[in-house]
């Protein structure tokens, strides 16, 4: 009984380990910008994200998703996360996603002018 656990552990592994995604699953190669301000932060792994509320005009408010890489990636890395701030107005340049109104964090400008990139071999 040992020895077919030990094999059904080895036959499943490849599978566990081949489930993460590439981000070329999820996100093409264009690139766009929004504008608009941070509604929301989200600083956990797997994976880091935040939400911007982009102004249409008449039609009001749109919510985007960026996400980014894993937060320890990020800190290892030295990412400034304090101006990513809930209410923080930022341009926000990414990869489009293949879901509606989602992207790929490639870098945010700031009001003042900062540029905030992402650090991780992956644009």
């Amino acid at each position: 009984m040992p020895i077919r656990c030990l094999f059904v552990a080895a036959f499943l592994l490849p599978c566990s380990v081949a489930a993460h995604h590439s981000t070329s699953l999820n996100f093409s190669d264009e690139i766009v910008a929004i504008e608009g301000r941070i509604a929301a932060v989200k600083w956990v792994n797997p994976h880091c994200s935040f939400v911007v509320e982009v102004d249409n005009g008449a039609e009001g408010t749109e919510a985007w998703l960026v996400e980014m890489l894993a937060l320890i990636a990020l800190q290892r890395q030295g990412f400034d996360f304090e101006p990513l701030e809930v209410g923080a107005s930022v341009k926000v340049v990414g990869r489009l996603g293949y879901r509606p109104n989602s992207l790929y964090f490639v870098e945010a400008e700031l009001p003042d002018g900062r540029v905030l990139r992402d650090p991780g071999p992956i644009r």
